[in-house]
């Protein structure tokens, strides 16, 4: 069975990301129209990202490395609410998000994807994974990372892995 939850409704958007309507997930969006997807990648305190290993039952990338956290925007969410839920979700932890953790939207041929960093000290014994989308997760450095991403059709991320790097270190240094 597949892990996908085809019946979700999905709020649609214009370019200008102005609401235009809603659908299902099984249903094509709409040439010019787009739906919201976000998408994580979390650090631990030595500098490792957390990836995760898509289930076999998913319908697109099965058994595929992939980013830390990462889903659709269903139907009346914000992309910080969404993000906050997947994250809840996919790892069982709760990482508070605000806009300044977003620092890309990336736009697609039928979606935008709004990409989010964050740093946590929770360990692997600390996620509680969702089964039925993920596999397993895992730390790796950033090199290594790279290695796992890169599998055949599938987008390695390797952009968005460095930006939300550097994401977080001007945003600590910001701070400090």
């Amino acid at each position: 069975m597949a892990a996908d939850r085809l019946s979700e409704y999905w709020d649609v958007y214009n370019q200008r990301l102005q609401r235009v309507g809603q659908q299902q997930r099984q249903d094509p969006v709409r040439a010019g129209c787009f739906h919201l997807v976000v998408d994580a990648f979390i650090f631990n305190t030595a500098g490792e990202v957390l990836l995760q290993q898509r289930s076999p039952n998913k319908l697109n990338f099965p058994d595929c490395w992939d980013c830390s956290v990462g889903g659709s925007v269903v139907a009346g969410e914000t992309i910080t609410a969404a993000m906050h839920r997947e994250i809840h979700e996919e790892l069982g932890i709760d990482i508070p998000v605000s806009p300044a953790d977003n620092f890309w939207l990336q736009p697609h041929s039928h979606w935008i994807e709004a990409w989010f960093a964050f740093q946590t000290d929770q360990t692997l014994a600390d996620f509680t994974i969702q089964r039925e989308e993920l596999q397993r997760v895992a730390y790796f450095d950033r090199a290594t990372a790279h290695e796992h991403l890169n599998q055949v059709g599938f987008n390695a991320y390797t952009a968005e892995l460095t930006r939300a790097w550097d994401h977080l270190h001007q945003r600590q240094q910001a701070e400090a």
